[in-house]
């Protein structure tokens, strides 16, 4: 049941109306079994069997939330935890890469070729285990409703590719009743919109020309894989920044304010700036619980502090897979990032630049993203340094346009028209939300144009990108 669906809109309309008519009522209780019965059915929608993964780690932490408060060695528990909320990703996600790949152990049979990643299980364990370490940190206290709990870890517009909350952020909103304003529905509704125009007319029209290109990088021209490069760094954009609008704007059609997971990062003049707008959830959650807890800059040793850096970049590019590319792709940013901080560009402050300075600085990262993002995208290494090799050849600016002329005339009009909301989007920025107008009349109109544009253009409805992690 995928937001990009009819499925899912049907599925949505009951699961709404019935939940603000019971916010209307004042049950948080019963509205929230409804959520959690809901959160259920739509998670368990892909495959049945992933609800046990998902049980496992919600009574995990339950429980060891519960017995926190009653033991004498704290630390010791909430390491207990840790480690067996994390055994279903490793098992699922890693066991393979490291067995295999990384230490080459000559096990046979195959133990882990009948393992299918369960969806979203990278996002729903790290969110559970926000609940364990602020429970130890003595930021919240302990939820003794199972029925609460359960909700905050399985709900259904997180479930599967965040944002990744904070239990202190998402759960006080659970534990009491929503007031819901026309207001409040017409904001989510042009979210869910405008997520839905990102996935299926852009990033979904962009994959068709980045698979071909990257498919046929032997044979294509070295200007229509330079192409393919900026392509998929808007389509991974659209593709992963449109499922979050789509789950913050289904959220806030029902009195839930979801945190904002993207702030327009290729707008960014620094790969710092990238970072602190780029997956702003992960960035956060990687920050306050590893970067922190290693010691963050408050270290006497710049060498210490280089080592917090690169290791929230390693284990963030771990995080997004168990392969040798992702790992590679977070030791690029990490060279990136110090790379800024030895030639002295942090200090550049973005409000004293001008135009001209803002508009190369910000074209400059964008290309360094796009090129790292190659090394996210192909998982081969010798095909990256191929399609590296072809793009700087004289081949540059001869650009194959695909399937046909008129189709890729169509794609870049399309997203000349994209950035240039995305522009007016940006200027228009507050409190967090990014929308065209906050006027009622020109509202209605955005929404409906957003809905046009996708029934005249959107694609299919293919899976998203993040769903793989």
């Amino acid at each position: 049941m995928l937001f990009n669906s009819f499925d899912f809109v049907f599925f949505f309309l009951i699961v709404g109306c019935i939940t603000l008519l019971l916010n209307r009522m004042r049950k948080v209780q019963v509205r929230n079994a409804f959520l959690l019965l809901s959160s259920y059915i739509f998670y368990g929608s892909f495959n049945i069997c992933f609800l046990s993964i998902l049980l496992f780690i919600t009574i995990v932490t339950y429980i060891g939330g519960l017995c926190l408060n009653k033991v004498s060695n704290k630390k010791l528990l909430t390491g207990f935890v840790v480690i067996l909320s994390l055994l279903p990703l490793f098992t699922f996600k890693y066991s393979y890469f490291l067995l295999y790949e990384a230490l080459r152990l000559p096990l046979a049979p195959d133990w882990t070729a009948g393992l299918i990643l369960p969806v979203g299980i990278s996002f729903f364990t790290f969110q559970a285990l926000t609940y364990t370490i602020d429970l130890y940190r003595g930021k919240i206290e302990c939820c003794k409703n199972i029925i609460d709990y359960s909700l905050f870890v399985s709900f259904f517009p997180t479930v599967l590719s965040g944002p990744i909350e904070k239990a202190r952020n998402l759960m006080p909103q659970l534990k009491k009743p929503q007031s819901v304003s026309l207001n409040d529905v017409m904001t989510g509704v042009s979210f869910f919109a405008w997520g839905l125009f990102k996935k299926t007319v852009i990033a979904d029209r962009l994959s068709q020309y980045v698979d071909w290109a990257y498919s046929s990088a032997e044979y294509v021209s070295g200007g229509t894989l330079a192409l393919a490069v900026v392509f998929y760094s808007i389509q991974i954009y659209c593709d992963f920044s449109g499922y979050s609008d789509m789950a913050i704007g289904t959220a806030r059609c029902i009195g839930i304010r979801l945190s904002n997971n993207f702030n327009f990062p290729y707008f960014s003049t620094k790969i710092k700036d990238f970072w602190r707008k780029w997956h702003i959830s992960l960035t956060s959650w990687f920050t306050e619980y590893v970067y922190f807890s290693l010691g963050g800059n408050r270290v006497k040793m710049k060498a210490r502090w280089i080592f917090n850096i690169s290791m929230v970049f390693l284990l963030s590019g771990i995080w997004h897979g168990a392969a040798w590319n992702f790992l590679l792709w977070g030791v690029i940013h990490a060279m990136l990032y110090l790379s800024e901080y030895a030639v002295g560009l942090h200090k550049k402050e973005h409000r004293y630049m001008n135009l001209l300075q803002k508009s190369i600085a910000g074209c400059c990262v964008f290309l360094l993203v796009s090129f790292a993002w190659v090394f996210f995208r192909i998982d081969d290494i010798s095909t990256i340094f191929m399609v590296f090799s072809k793009i700087a050849s004289a081949s540059l600016f001869d650009v194959m346009p695909g399937a046909s002329t008129m189709t890729f005339a169509i794609n870049l009009l399309l997203l000349m028209l994209f950035g240039g909301c995305e522009i007016i989007m940006y200027r228009n920025r507050e409190d967090g939300d990014a929308v065209m107008s906050r006027d009622t009349t020109a509202l209605y109109g955005w929404i409906c144009s957003l809905l046009l544009m996708t029934a005249l253009f959107g694609c299919s409805n293919n899976s998203f990108v993040y769903f793989q992690f």
